[in-house]
């Protein structure tokens, strides 16, 4: 599964680079920083091997800032004129206080980023920033030398980070930027384990720029855009591949010896289709309904582990077992060009997984989709399902056509 995560990294600079590439953008600039934070998901911690979750890290980026006169003026003006850029973290999570002789790595994160202003003047703007791609660390699981480091199972993660960001500029040329933010790392339950780590954290940057941004407030667009409002369509194709908890948990109470506790279990993969229709109201913003259903290979083992963990005669009594679900629900989708971010919340109409893995009623999506521009009405897409807001379910990745 290492490949997907690379695709996950691929992709996101893909974005980026179309993105950089459709503003014109001018020369970069330059922001080096800190921050400090604490883990927040702990409660699964303190009793295996956290005692103390404070921690900080740095980082350094480039930066490249939009301005009026490319081809992506329409939606840059609504959007105060955003950054974007590339950036590197290093996060110390070493220094922690440790119990049970177990550890937990520092991460290299390398992630594309935008940030955008609610309010900008020449000196002040207020706004967001998001960062997505992958983090690298040299300390996971292992059931002989780190048995209860269940939060990191594999090198490789996904990095998430979002939050408000407030920027200061005493001269032209330089500024400050405050952030305060959540950040997220986990494989997506390509593998076990996999409880992730979950960190608030405030941080500060100091930021160069040879070019000064543009920093005209602008809420309005100056010129009327072509822009028709009306209904769309999309059906796409999914793929993704989930690690069961079921399993992880079935085989790992039958062991009391942490050594003898393993995680190398198959990821089972899974096959939807999904349609959606939206209203696009605005230049940026469209909503609707969406429909999904998935075939979910391992169904077997659901079964299986559902009789080790809780007996034959409940496992009997559950609502059954099926390798199908379907699920109805909201989608909205936030375009920028060829690029758009979208989100869903959906309920199952139907679904039969047994015991332990009915542990919510819906679930969540939220993913970037990359329309090409050279093969017409065509979008790639990316995302990650959840349940319960904050439980990752697996990647999915998606092929679509907009009819």
């Amino acid at each position: 599964m290492r490949g997907t995560i690379r695709i996950i990294a691929v992709s996101a600079s893909m974005l980026i680079c179309a993105v950089m590439s459709a503003n014109g953008v001018g020369k970069p600039g330059y922001s080096v920083g800190g921050y400090a934070g604490l883990i927040t998901n702990t409660d699964n911690l303190r009793s295996l091997f956290l005692e103390r979750n404070g921690h900080g890290g740095a980082n350094a980026q480039v930066l490249f800032n939009t301005a009026p006169g490319s081809k992506m003026d329409a939606f840059n003006e609504i959007l105060n004129y955003p950054t974007f850029g590339l950036g590197i973290n290093y996060d110390v999570y070493s220094t922690m206080g440790f119990i049970n002789n177990t550890r937990l790595g520092n991460f290299v994160d390398i992630y594309g980023l935008m940030e955008f202003a609610v309010y900008k003047s020449r000196r002040f703007s207020a706004g967001f920033m998001l960062n997505l791609g992958v983090g690298l660390t040299d300390t996971v699981y292992d059931r002989f030398s780190n048995p209860y480091m269940y939060n990191i199972g594999r090198p490789f993660t996904v990095y998430i980070g979002f939050g408000p960001q407030l920027k200061y500029r005493p001269v032209d040329n330089i500024e400050l930027a405050l952030n305060a933010y959540w950040f997220h790392h986990s494989n997506g339950n390509l593998w076990m384990p996999n409880f992730g780590l979950n960190d608030l954290a405030v941080g500060l940057g100091v930021r160069y720029y040879p070019e000064a941004p543009y920093t005209t407030q602008v809420r309005e667009l100056k010129a009327p855009h072509m822009f028709k409002k009306g209904f769309k369509y999309d059906i796409y194709a999914t793929t993704g591949f989930h690690s069961c908890k079921t399993e992880f948990k079935a085989y790992n109470q039958m062991v009391e010896d942490p050594s003898d506790k393993r995680v190398d279990f198959e990821s089972h993969p899974r096959l939807g289709l999904g349609f959606d229709v939206q209203y696009q109201y605005s230049l940026m913003c469209s909503s609707g309904l969406v429909l999904d259903g998935v075939y979910n290979w391992g169904v077997d083992e659901l079964k299986r582990c559902d009789e080790i963990i809780y007996g034959k005669e409940e496992a009997a009594r559950s609502k059954g077992y099926s390798p199908f679900n379907a699920a109805l629900g909201l989608i909205h989708e936030f375009h920028y060009g060829n690029v758009s971010v979208f989100c869903t919340v959906s309920a199952f109409l139907f679904r039969k997984v047994g015991i332990y893995e009915d542990q919510s009623k819906t679930f969540q999506r939220a993913g970037m989709r990359f329309y090409l521009s050279k093969l017409k009405n065509t979008f790639l897409g990316c995302c990650i399902r959840a349940t319960n807001f904050n439980n990752a379910d697996y990647f999915e990745f998606q092929l679509g056509l907009k009819i």
